[in-house]
């Protein structure tokens, strides 16, 4: 009998034994395969970083020839574009920035102006890529250089006031979001500004950011988001005093960046099915008002015929040129009207204000 449970032991031993091992097997290769996956993906970003290295010096090798072999330069001339190369090492530029401020389309003798904007900007810790942009657009347009000089000297003062309003910001506790979030979220302010963003709507929208501190968070993309956002609906024809308020109550009340830049999407995708546009704003009022979620008014947006099944599926999470909906409400505030609301909108940069359905007013 004891043999036999001796047996019977060793045979249970034995199978759980071969089990492990068999289960091992493909675990062993499993863990294998993804450490070298992992092996493969890390080469690749090094031969991507090596590449992108050797490109850069190569670049900069380029400008030094030509800098000493350029005809037509003086000695002061040919020294400052050495000095301003030299910088553009020191302070970090990237090559899509250096490319540009000293373009192989154009006489060097003709950039120094430009590169002595670029690198007093990046000296200041200023996003320069604004700038750059602008320079880029203008020459694949053929712009003359007097109209380019003023075009980067507005782009230039408009960088300027949105770091300016980002400080202002930070100082009343919007999170910044690290600083290349920071500095992203200044250069896509500006960019508002230069298309039409008044000082005025930047104070009332630091006002709806205050009220939405008071009950949670708001960061500088939630803030670059409702800028652009207010910049976007005026394109389509919306009045500047209701596209402002209406950015202005989304920041206000918790919409996240994603969401705010889904409003314009449902505007079009309405328009495309027939719905009236006041009809169409006034449904967004009324949820963000009421602190609804997108997919909720695509879904009372369907209803109405202004929204096909596609659409309707986009709402709820699916495949909208926008990405998907959801997130939680925040904000605060009331303004006496019976639903949740705030302040009116603001106009142009003439400062133009109004009255509307949020309530409140606006500049006169």
């Amino acid at each position: 009998m004891k043999k036999q449970l001796t047996h019977r032991t060793i045979m249970n031993g034995s199978l759980i034994l071969l089990f492990a091992l068999l289960l091992m097997g493909p675990l062993a290769r499993a863990a294998s395969a993804q450490d070298e996956s992992a092996a493969q993906v890390r080469t690749r970003e090094e031969a991507r970083t090596m590449s992108q290295a050797l490109q850069g010096d190569a670049l900069r090798q380029r400008i030094r020839d030509r800098i000493e072999s350029e005809q037509g330069l003086q000695t002061q001339e040919r020294e400052q574009l050495r000095q301003h190369l030299g910088e553009c090492e020191k302070l970090g530029l990237d090559d899509a920035a250096v490319g540009t401020i000293f373009s192989e389309s154009e006489p060097l003798q003709r950039q120094i102006r430009a590169q002595e904007r670029i690198l007093a900007m990046a000296r200041e810790g200023l996003p320069v890529d604004p700038v750059t942009q602008k320079l880029q657009e203008g020459r694949r347009k053929g712009v003359n250089d007097e109209v380019l000089e003023k075009v980067c000297a507005r782009m230039e003062e408009d960088v300027r006031a949105a770091n300016r309003h980002m400080q202002k910001a930070r100082e009343a506790g919007v999170t910044p979001g690290g600083r290349d979030a920071e500095r992203r979220c200044t250069a896509d302010m500006a960019k508002q500004m230069f298309n039409g963003l008044g000082e005025d709507d930047m104070d009332r929208l630091h006002e709806r950011a205050r009220l939405r501190l008071r009950d949670g968070s708001c960061a500088m993309e939630d803030l670059a988001a409702a800028a652009e956002a207010t910049v976007k609906l005026r394109a389509m024809g919306i009045e500047r005093e209701r596209a402002a308020r209406l950015a202005g109550e989304a920041l206000q009340f918790g919409y996240t960046a994603r969401e705010m830049r889904q409003f314009s999407w449902m505007i079009m995708t309405a328009k495309t099915h027939g719905g009236p546009q006041n009809a169409v704003l006034d449904t967004i009022e009324h949820g963000i008002r009421n602190q609804y979620q997108i997919n909720e008014m695509v879904r009372e947006m369907y209803q109405y015929g202004w929204m096909g099944p596609a659409d309707e599926r986009g709402g709820h999470g699916g495949q909208d040129p926008t990405g998907g909906a959801g997130g939680h409400r925040g904000g605060s505030g009331t303004d006496g009207s019976g639903e949740k609301g705030g302040y009116g909108g603001s106009g142009e940069q003439t400062g133009q204000g109004g009255t509307g359905g949020g309530g409140g007013h606006g500049n006169g």
